[in-house]
């Protein structure tokens, strides 16, 4: 797969931000939409404090976030939230 252009994050990013949590959840959902979001704009350090702050499920965020980034995950981020959010 090839990385998505900086347009095409771009786009990720807007698609993540029109996604409206809901349900027993919607805190965390918004949470890890914050974190994939965040994961796109700038990337984690996963040797920084912040990283060790996050959850498993929050870290996971991050690793799908970045791997469609570079290319070595093909679903987008905005992708999977049915359930969740709308």
């Amino acid at each position: 797969m090839k990385r998505p252009t900086q347009e095409q994050v771009q786009a990720e990013i807007e698609a993540l931000k029109k996604l409206k949590p809901f349900g027993p959840f919607r805190a965390k959902t918004e949470r890890a939409i914050e974190i994939a979001i965040e994961a796109l704009k700038y990337g984690f350090d996963q040797t920084a404090d912040e990283w060790n702050e996050l959850d498993d499920e929050q870290q996971d965020t991050v690793f799908q976030a970045e791997g469609w980034k570079t290319g070595d995950i093909k679903d987008r981020p905005s992708t999977g939230w049915e359930g969740l959010a709308k």
